[in-house]
């Protein structure tokens, strides 16, 4: 971003002084210091909400793997219980 040293922020505030008068620099400089806040909040909230999103998605991929591994112990559990089922049917006498 911005890499402001403080030979350049002083420079500019010799000049703001110069151009503005020491009347209204206090007032402009704590008018520009608010507005440098209220951009550092949206910034601080924009990155806190790209990391909500970001963990939201990484919980969905975890979601829909784990959704996948049920799916697939869920077949080959219900083959097994076919398998093992058709067996005990050959296995068993016929009824009279």
């Amino acid at each position: 971003m911005f890499d402001l040293s403080f030979i350049e922020i002083a420079l500019c505030m010799v000049i703001a002084l110069i151009v503005l008068g020491p009347e209204k620099l206090p007032k402009v400089a704590r008018t520009v210091g608010r507005w440098a806040g209220q951009a550092r909040g949206y910034l601080r909230n924009l990155t806190a909400e790209l990391d909500r999103e970001a963990r939201l998605s990484e919980l969905k991929q975890q979601l829909d793997e784990a959704n996948r591994v049920v799916r697939e112990q869920n077949r080959s559990l219900n083959s097994a219980i076919e398998k093992t089922v058709s067996e005990l049917g050959k296995d068993t006498p016929p009824k009279p």
